[in-house]
Protein backbone atom coordinates (compact mmCIF):
# COMPACT_ATOMS: atom_id res chain seq x y z
CA UNK A 1 0.00 0.00 0.00
CA UNK A 2 1.46 3.81 -0.97
CA UNK A 3 0.01 6.49 1.51
CA UNK A 4 -0.49 10.21 0.19
CA UNK A 5 -0.63 12.45 2.85
CA UNK A 6 -2.69 15.79 1.61
CA UNK A 7 -5.35 17.74 2.81
CA UNK A 8 -8.84 17.99 1.44
CA UNK A 9 -8.18 17.74 -2.81
CA UNK A 10 -4.62 17.88 -3.89
CA UNK A 11 -3.99 17.68 -7.46
CA UNK A 12 -0.33 15.98 -7.42
CA UNK A 13 -2.27 13.14 -5.21
CA UNK A 14 -4.80 12.32 -7.04
CA UNK A 15 -2.60 12.54 -10.34
CA UNK A 16 0.17 10.22 -8.12
CA UNK A 17 -2.60 8.17 -7.27
CA UNK A 18 -3.94 7.30 -10.74
CA UNK A 19 -0.48 6.34 -11.87
CA UNK A 20 -0.04 4.09 -9.37
CA UNK A 21 -3.37 2.69 -9.58
CA UNK A 22 -2.41 1.64 -13.63
CA UNK A 23 0.86 -0.12 -12.48
CA UNK A 24 -2.18 -1.85 -10.39
CA UNK A 25 -0.72 -0.83 -7.11
CA UNK A 26 -2.74 -0.03 -3.77
CA UNK A 27 -3.13 3.04 -2.75
CA UNK A 28 -4.61 5.54 -0.25
CA UNK A 29 -5.24 9.13 0.12
CA UNK A 30 -5.23 10.39 3.93
CA UNK A 31 -5.93 13.68 5.06
CA UNK A 32 -4.50 12.53 8.89
CA UNK A 33 -3.34 9.19 9.32
CA UNK A 34 -3.46 10.31 13.24
CA UNK A 35 -7.27 11.43 12.89
CA UNK A 36 -10.55 9.91 12.42
CA UNK A 37 -11.59 7.46 10.41
CA UNK A 38 -8.33 5.63 10.65
CA UNK A 39 -7.46 4.31 14.17
CA UNK A 40 -3.67 4.45 14.51
CA UNK A 41 -1.40 2.58 17.06
CA UNK A 42 2.08 3.05 17.29
CA UNK A 43 4.02 1.07 19.62
CA UNK A 44 7.74 1.86 20.83
CA UNK A 45 10.13 -0.52 23.02
CA UNK A 46 13.53 -1.43 23.62
CA UNK A 47 13.22 -4.14 20.56
CA UNK A 48 9.98 -3.13 18.95
CA UNK A 49 8.90 -0.58 16.69
CA UNK A 50 5.76 -1.31 15.10
CA UNK A 51 3.05 0.88 14.05
CA UNK A 52 -0.58 -0.37 12.53
CA UNK A 53 -3.43 1.72 10.83
CA UNK A 54 -6.86 0.16 10.14
CA UNK A 55 -10.07 1.40 8.24
CA UNK A 56 -13.43 0.21 9.65
CA UNK A 57 -13.72 -3.74 8.98
CA UNK A 58 -10.46 -3.40 6.63
CA UNK A 59 -7.55 -5.69 6.91
CA UNK A 60 -5.19 -3.58 9.31
CA UNK A 61 -2.14 -2.21 7.37
CA UNK A 62 1.37 -2.40 8.90
CA UNK A 63 4.20 -0.13 8.85
CA UNK A 64 6.14 -3.25 7.16
CA UNK A 65 2.94 -3.12 4.13
CA UNK A 66 3.45 0.71 3.57
CA UNK A 67 5.43 0.95 0.27
CA UNK A 68 5.76 4.56 0.03
CA UNK A 69 4.67 7.42 1.75
CA UNK A 70 4.04 11.20 -0.28
CA UNK A 71 4.13 14.23 2.20
CA UNK A 72 2.08 16.71 0.99
CA UNK A 73 0.85 18.06 4.57
CA UNK A 74 1.42 18.49 8.08
CA UNK A 75 -1.63 16.29 9.07
CA UNK A 76 -3.81 19.19 10.12
CA UNK A 77 -7.37 19.02 12.24
CA UNK A 78 -10.29 20.35 11.25
CA UNK A 79 -10.98 23.53 13.54
CA UNK A 80 -14.85 22.60 14.06
CA UNK A 81 -15.82 22.07 17.48
CA UNK A 82 -12.90 22.80 19.08
CA UNK A 83 -11.71 25.92 21.99
CA UNK A 84 -9.09 27.98 20.38
CA UNK A 85 -6.11 26.44 22.81
CA UNK A 86 -7.56 23.02 22.76
CA UNK A 87 -7.05 23.08 19.16
CA UNK A 88 -3.68 24.48 19.18
CA UNK A 89 -2.29 21.76 21.94
CA UNK A 90 -4.17 18.41 20.11
CA UNK A 91 -2.38 19.93 16.52
CA UNK A 92 1.08 20.45 17.96
CA UNK A 93 1.11 16.74 19.71
CA UNK A 94 -0.32 15.56 16.36
CA UNK A 95 2.28 17.32 14.19
CA UNK A 96 4.99 15.99 16.56
CA UNK A 97 3.98 12.04 16.31
CA UNK A 98 3.47 12.14 12.71
CA UNK A 99 6.88 13.71 12.64
CA UNK A 100 8.27 10.74 14.58
CA UNK A 101 6.65 8.63 12.33
CA UNK A 102 7.39 9.43 9.46
CA UNK A 103 11.05 9.00 10.63
CA UNK A 104 10.97 5.65 11.96
CA UNK A 105 9.47 3.88 8.55
CA UNK A 106 11.76 2.03 6.19
CA UNK A 107 9.87 2.36 3.11
CA UNK A 108 10.67 5.63 1.01
CA UNK A 109 8.98 8.68 2.39
CA UNK A 110 9.05 12.04 0.31
CA UNK A 111 9.22 13.98 2.20
CA UNK A 112 10.82 12.86 5.41
CA UNK A 113 11.58 16.93 6.74
CA UNK A 114 13.88 17.61 9.32
CA UNK A 115 12.17 19.50 12.27
CA UNK A 116 13.40 22.84 11.39
CA UNK A 117 11.34 22.75 7.99
CA UNK A 118 8.48 20.73 9.34
CA UNK A 119 7.47 23.06 12.05
CA UNK A 120 7.88 26.36 9.94
CA UNK A 121 4.86 27.01 7.48
CA UNK A 122 7.60 29.57 5.92
CA UNK A 123 11.28 28.90 5.74
CA UNK A 124 13.22 32.58 5.18
CA UNK A 125 15.51 32.29 1.89
CA UNK A 126 17.86 33.53 4.91
CA UNK A 127 17.67 30.19 6.46
CA UNK A 128 18.93 28.17 3.03
CA UNK A 129 22.09 30.70 1.80
CA UNK A 130 24.74 28.80 3.69
CA UNK A 131 23.95 25.84 2.38
CA UNK A 132 22.54 27.52 -1.25
CA UNK A 133 26.00 28.76 -1.45
CA UNK A 134 28.39 25.61 -0.42
CA UNK A 135 26.73 23.71 -3.29
CA UNK A 136 27.36 26.13 -6.03
CA UNK A 137 24.53 28.24 -5.95
CA UNK A 138 24.39 31.69 -4.69
CA UNK A 139 21.49 34.20 -3.90
CA UNK A 140 20.87 37.73 -4.45
CA UNK A 141 22.55 40.44 -2.08
CA UNK A 142 20.91 41.26 1.19
CA UNK A 143 21.09 43.38 4.46
CA UNK A 144 19.24 43.33 7.25
CA UNK A 145 19.36 46.47 9.45
CA UNK A 146 17.05 48.70 11.11
CA UNK A 147 19.18 51.55 10.56
CA UNK A 148 17.84 53.49 7.93
CA UNK A 149 21.28 55.17 6.53
CA UNK A 150 22.86 52.18 6.17
CA UNK A 151 19.48 50.94 4.01
CA UNK A 152 19.08 53.90 1.74
CA UNK A 153 23.21 53.54 0.95
CA UNK A 154 22.31 49.86 0.48
CA UNK A 155 19.88 51.23 -2.01
CA UNK A 156 22.42 53.66 -3.50
CA UNK A 157 24.52 50.86 -4.46
CA UNK A 158 21.93 49.18 -6.34
CA UNK A 159 19.93 52.30 -8.25
CA UNK A 160 17.59 53.55 -5.31
CA UNK A 161 16.08 50.31 -5.55
CA UNK A 162 15.88 47.46 -3.27
CA UNK A 163 12.83 44.85 -2.72
CA UNK A 164 11.68 44.43 1.05
CA UNK A 165 11.65 41.18 1.86
CA UNK A 166 9.31 39.95 4.99
CA UNK A 167 11.06 37.01 6.77
CA UNK A 168 7.80 35.73 7.40
CA UNK A 169 6.09 35.50 3.92
CA UNK A 170 7.56 34.80 0.41
CA UNK A 171 5.98 38.60 -0.44
CA UNK A 172 8.52 41.10 -1.74
CA UNK A 173 8.21 44.68 -2.37
CA UNK A 174 10.31 46.50 -4.50
CA UNK A 175 10.81 49.90 -3.45
CA UNK A 176 11.74 52.62 -5.06
CA UNK A 177 9.64 56.22 -4.37
CA UNK A 178 10.06 58.30 -1.76
CA UNK A 179 7.17 57.39 0.08
CA UNK A 180 8.41 53.51 -0.58
CA UNK A 181 11.79 54.38 1.24
CA UNK A 182 9.73 56.48 4.48
CA UNK A 183 7.30 53.49 5.10
CA UNK A 184 10.50 51.53 4.99
CA UNK A 185 11.74 53.39 7.57
CA UNK A 186 8.94 53.77 9.36
CA UNK A 187 9.14 49.86 10.55
CA UNK A 188 12.74 50.09 11.07
CA UNK A 189 11.91 52.59 14.07
CA UNK A 190 10.33 49.23 14.99
CA UNK A 191 11.95 46.50 14.04
CA UNK A 192 15.18 45.21 11.54
CA UNK A 193 13.70 44.82 8.04
CA UNK A 194 15.25 42.54 5.38
CA UNK A 195 16.28 44.35 2.18
CA UNK A 196 17.54 42.65 -1.18
CA UNK A 197 18.70 42.79 -4.62
CA UNK A 198 16.00 43.07 -7.18
CA UNK A 199 15.59 40.95 -10.01
CA UNK A 200 14.00 39.71 -13.02
CA UNK A 201 11.75 37.62 -14.07
CA UNK A 202 11.56 33.68 -12.27
CA UNK A 203 11.88 30.61 -13.48
CA UNK A 204 10.60 27.81 -11.26
CA UNK A 205 12.50 24.73 -10.82
CA UNK A 206 11.45 21.24 -9.58
CA UNK A 207 13.72 19.13 -7.83
CA UNK A 208 12.30 15.20 -7.81
CA UNK A 209 14.44 12.83 -6.48
CA UNK A 210 18.02 12.98 -9.05
CA UNK A 211 15.50 14.58 -11.40
CA UNK A 212 14.67 18.75 -12.17
CA UNK A 213 11.68 19.81 -14.04
CA UNK A 214 11.78 23.21 -15.01
CA UNK A 215 8.61 25.52 -15.81
CA UNK A 216 8.80 26.37 -20.11
CA UNK A 217 12.09 27.65 -21.09
CA UNK A 218 14.91 26.87 -18.81
CA UNK A 219 17.23 30.22 -18.13
CA UNK A 220 20.62 29.82 -20.02
CA UNK A 221 23.26 27.26 -18.92
CA UNK A 222 20.17 25.86 -16.67
CA UNK A 223 22.44 22.46 -16.98
CA UNK A 224 25.23 24.04 -15.49
CA UNK A 225 23.33 24.50 -12.44
CA UNK A 226 21.38 21.36 -12.48
CA UNK A 227 24.30 19.16 -10.41
CA UNK A 228 24.38 22.03 -7.72
CA UNK A 229 20.17 22.04 -7.39
CA UNK A 230 20.28 18.05 -6.83
CA UNK A 231 23.45 18.34 -4.02
CA UNK A 232 21.20 21.06 -2.48
CA UNK A 233 18.48 18.81 -2.99
CA UNK A 234 20.07 15.96 -1.39
CA UNK A 235 21.75 17.99 1.84
CA UNK A 236 18.56 19.92 2.59
CA UNK A 237 16.84 15.71 2.82
CA UNK A 238 14.70 16.77 1.00
CA UNK A 239 13.82 15.04 -1.88
CA UNK A 240 10.67 16.78 -3.94
CA UNK A 241 11.91 20.38 -4.04
CA UNK A 242 10.74 23.80 -5.62
CA UNK A 243 13.08 26.86 -6.12
CA UNK A 244 13.07 30.07 -7.87
CA UNK A 245 16.16 31.42 -9.92
CA UNK A 246 16.33 34.98 -11.24
CA UNK A 247 18.55 37.37 -13.35
CA UNK A 248 20.07 40.06 -11.25
CA UNK A 249 22.65 42.38 -12.57
CA UNK A 250 25.64 40.03 -11.29
CA UNK A 251 23.70 36.70 -12.60
CA UNK A 252 21.46 34.18 -12.30
CA UNK A 253 20.23 33.99 -8.36
CA UNK A 254 18.18 31.37 -5.92
CA UNK A 255 15.53 33.87 -4.95
CA UNK A 256 13.23 31.23 -3.39
CA UNK A 257 13.01 27.86 -1.94
CA UNK A 258 9.67 25.95 -1.10
CA UNK A 259 10.29 23.10 0.90
CA UNK A 260 6.64 22.49 -0.29
CA UNK A 261 6.18 22.43 -4.04
CA UNK A 262 3.32 24.49 -5.24
CA UNK A 263 2.79 22.70 -8.17
CA UNK A 264 0.22 24.12 -9.37
CA UNK A 265 2.37 27.53 -10.74
CA UNK A 266 4.19 25.14 -12.98
CA UNK A 267 2.61 24.28 -16.86
CA UNK A 268 0.68 21.16 -17.31
CA UNK A 269 3.34 19.59 -19.16
CA UNK A 270 5.85 20.30 -15.91
CA UNK A 271 2.87 18.96 -13.83
CA UNK A 272 2.60 15.88 -15.85
CA UNK A 273 6.78 15.24 -15.86
CA UNK A 274 7.27 15.87 -11.62
CA UNK A 275 3.97 13.48 -10.83
CA UNK A 276 5.96 10.77 -13.56
CA UNK A 277 8.98 11.38 -11.30
CA UNK A 278 7.20 11.16 -8.18
CA UNK A 279 6.03 8.00 -8.82
CA UNK A 280 9.10 6.74 -10.15
CA UNK A 281 10.89 7.89 -6.61
CA UNK A 282 7.97 5.69 -4.69
CA UNK A 283 8.18 2.46 -6.68
CA UNK A 284 12.19 2.65 -7.09
CA UNK A 285 12.61 1.12 -3.74
CA UNK A 286 9.64 -1.34 -4.14
CA UNK A 287 9.47 -4.64 -2.11
CA UNK A 288 9.02 -7.97 -3.71
CA UNK A 289 6.78 -9.85 -1.26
Amino acid sequence: MYLLIANNFDPVCESVRSALQARGLEVRIVANPFASPPHFTWRLNDNENASRLRWSDEPPLEDDDIEGVLVRSGGWMEADGWKADDLAYMQAETQAAMLGWLWSLGCPVINRYPAAVWYRPVTPLLTWHSLLWRCGLKTPEVLVSNVPGETRAFGTQLQNEVVYAPLTSNARYLISTGEDWRGLEAMQSCAPVCVAQPHGATYLACVVGEGVVWDGAAPKDASAFEPGLRRFAAEAGLSFLQLAMAETADGLRVVQVEPSPRVEQFSEAARQEIVSNLTHLLTAGRRDR
